[in-house]
């Protein structure tokens, strides 16, 4: 289940989105933050337990969600890459007679 494609970046470096050019890196970039934000809410109605509310568990944590926000987002199985994709290649469609 180990993908040896799935670059792991450090935990405190974020490209902003305004410097990517590709929109097949903006698709996959967008759908990474996604699905991080997704499973940081759906950790909030689970209980921690005791370290729950220590600085480190909360950093774990969010280090952990990043890790499988890329390998969810690498793998294309969820389908908003494609969806983003598909939406921007409509809009340049129906934009260009403009």
């Amino acid at each position: 289940m180990f993908n040896p494609d799935v670059k792991i970046k450090p935990y405190w470096e974020i490209k902003d989105l305004s410097q990517i050019k590709e929109p097949e890196e903006v698709a996959r970039e967008f759908e990474t933050m996604f699905v991080r934000i997704l499973m940081k809410e759906f950790r909030k109605t689970l209980d921690g337990g005791i370290f729950s509310s220590s600085f480190s568990y909360k950093m774990y944590m969010d280090m952990f969600d990043m890790q499988i926000a890329e390998v969810i987002a690498s793998s294309d199985k969820l389908g908003l890459k494609q969806y983003i994709l598909d939406a921007i290649k409509t809009y340049e469609k129906y934009s260009a007679g403009e």
